[in-house]
C-alpha cells in the first residue's frame, strides 16, 4: 500500500501528531514518519504516491481482549440481575436452544460488530469448536482460546483433556487454551493444562475472582454454585491458579472483580495480565473494580467486551467510553493503551497488533474527529465513540457488505 497519509496519526508512545505517514508493505507497518521534508523525501526513495486519507486520525485497530462470538445470538435474551448461578443457568438454557447454523450466523455478526467499530483483533473463547470455524477464515487477527472445564469433578478430568486436544488438532489456527475458572476447573486438570500450556508455548486465559458466589464456592464451601460443583477446595481461586502452575506471562485473567489483599501484587509479580471489561461490570450492577490496586501493583491491563449474554454492545470505542465516565481522572492515552497494546499484550500478540510499530500488522482505522489538540484528540477517541471511516485489515482494504452500523451509528466505508 505504500504511504498512506491523514491528518493525524496517532504514534504509539506520543499520541496525536500531524503531519505524518504510515508505510506498508506486505501487509506489515514498516515505519511512521512525520514533517513534510520526511515525507517527501520517503515517497521519492519508494517511487510511490501518497495516499492522501484527508481529515481524521488514523490510528491501529483496537484490540478486544475478552470476548464470546459465540452468544451474540443471546443478546438482550438474559438479566444481569439476581445470582450468577441463575445467570449460568439461564444462559446454558438460552443456548441450547441455537442450532449449529444459529451459532455460526452469532460468530460472524459479533465479529461484525467488532469490525464496525474499529476492532480488528479479539481474544476469543470458543466453547463449542463454532468459533474455530470462523478463525480459519476470517480477515481478523484472532487469539482463539479453546475453553476447557471438569466442573472441579476429578472423574471428567480426563475427558476434558482429551476433547481438547482433538479440538487443538482440528484447526491450523495457532492454539491458545482457557480454563474456564478456579471453580469449575479441578487441581488437577489445571496442572494438566499448566503443563501443556509450558511445553507448547500456549496463551492462557481463565475467568477470575468474577462474583461473590464464586468466592463463596471456593473459600467457604457453600453457596448456590456448590449445588452444581464437585467439594470445594477451600482455597482462593488465585491460589490454586498459582499452584497449578497456571500464572505468568503468558497468562491473562479475565474480571478480578474481587480481589484479595496482595493479588494485585502477586499478579504483577508472575508478569499476568488483567482483562477488566467495563459493560459486563456494569450488566452485573458490580461494585466499583478496584482499577487503583491493580495499577499501583504494576499489573498490565487490557479491556475486553465479554458477550452479548452480558453486555449491550460489542463495541470497544464504548469500553473506554465506560472507563472515562467511571474513572474521569484516567488520562486517555493509558484508557486507549488498554484497549489496543494493554490489550495485545493481554493474548500474548504483543508488537503484532494494536500498534504501529515496525513489524506490526497494518491494521489501520481512520476514526473522524473534531478536534485539532492533542488532549481534545484524545478526548475524542476514548469518550466519544468516534465515527469509523476507513479501515484495513493486513494493509488490505476492507469493507462489511452491507455497509454496517454499530450501536453508536458508526458507518463503514472502505479504503
Amino acid at each position: 500500500m505504500g504511504l498512506i497519509r491523514a491528518q493525524w496519526i496517532l504514534d504509539d508512545d506520543r499520541g496525536p501528531m500531524g503531519n505524518g505517514a504510515v508505510h506498508v508493505e506486505s501487509g506489515q507497518v514498516v515505519q511512521v514518519v512525520f514533517g513534510e521534508a520526511s515525507l517527501r523525501s520517503l515517497a521519492s526513495q519508494l517511487g510511490s504516491e501518497v495516499l492522501d486519507l484527508g481529515e481524521g486520525i488514523l490510528c491501529p485497530g483496537l484490540v478486544n481482549a475478552h470476548a464470546h462470538l459465540e452468544l451474540t445470538g443471546l443478546g438482550g435474551r438474559l438479566s444481569g440481575s439476581g445470582l450468577f448461578a441463575d445467570w449460568i443457568a439461564d444462559l446454558l438454557r438460552e443456548r441450547a436452544q441455537c442450532s449449529q447454523e444459529d451459532l455460526r450466523g452469532a460468530v460472524e455478526q459479533g465479529a461484525e460488530a467488532l469490525l464496525s467499530s474499529g476492532c480488528t483483533c479479539v481474544g476469543e473463547i470458543s466453547s463449542l469448536g463454532v468459533s474455530s470455524e470462523w478463525a480459519v477464515h476470517t480477515e481478523m487477527a484472532a487469539r482463539l482460546y479453546h475453553e476447557c472445564l471438569d466442573a472441579g469433578q476429578p472423574d471428567r478430568t480426563g475427558s476434558a483433556i482429551e476433547d481438547l486436544e482433538q479440538r487443538l488438532a482440528a484447526t491450523d489456527v495457532p492454539g491458545a487454551i482457557s480454563p474456564h475458572a478456579p471453580y469449575s476447573v479441578s487441581p488437577s486438570l489445571g496442572a494438566q493444562l499448566a503443563t501443556m500450556a509450558s511445553q507448547r508455548d500456549l496463551p492462557v486465559t481463565v475467568h477470575w475472582a468474577e462474583s461473590e458466589e464464586e468466592q463463596e464456592y471456593l473459600l467457604h464451601g457453600r453457596g448456590p454454585l456448590a449445588e452444581h460443583l464437585g467439594p470445594s477446595p477451600l482455597r482462593s481461586g488465585l491460589d490454586l491458579l498459582e499452584d497449578a502452575g497456571l500464572l505468568g506471562p503468558r497468562t491473562s485473567l479475565v474480571h478480578g472483580n474481587l480481589p484479595s489483599p496482595g493479588d494485585p501484587e502477586r499478579l504483577a509479580a508472575s508478569g499476568t495480565s488483567l482483562i477488566h471489561c467495563p459493560g459486563s461490570h456494569r450488566f452485573f450492577g458490580r461494585e466499583p473494580f478496584a482499577l487503583d490496586d491493580f495499577r499501583r501493583a504494576g499489573v498490565n491491563l487490557a479491556l475486553g467486551t465479554d458477550s452479548l449474554a452480558s453486555n449491550s454492545a460489542l463495541d470497544m470505542r464504548v469500553e473506554m467510553a465506560l472507563m472515562r465516565q467511571d474513572y474521569p481522572g484516567l488520562d486517555p492515552l493509558e484508557v486507549w493503551r488498554m484497549a489496543t497494546v494493554g490489550s495485545a499484550r493481554a493474548i500474548g500478540m504483543q508488537g503484532q497488533v494494536g500498534c504501529l510499530a515496525p513489524g506490526a500488522r497494518a491494521d489501520l482505522v481512520l476514526l473522524e474527529v473534531e478536534s485539532n489538540q492533542s488532549r481534545a484528540l484524545l478526548d475524542e477517541l476514548t469518550a466519544g465513540c468516534p465515527v469509523v471511516s476507513t479501515l484495513s485489515l493486513a494493509g488490505r482494504p476492507f469493507v462489511i457488505s452491507p455497509p454496517a452500523t454499530s450501536s453508536n451509528g458508526a458507518s463503514m466505508r472502505g479504503l
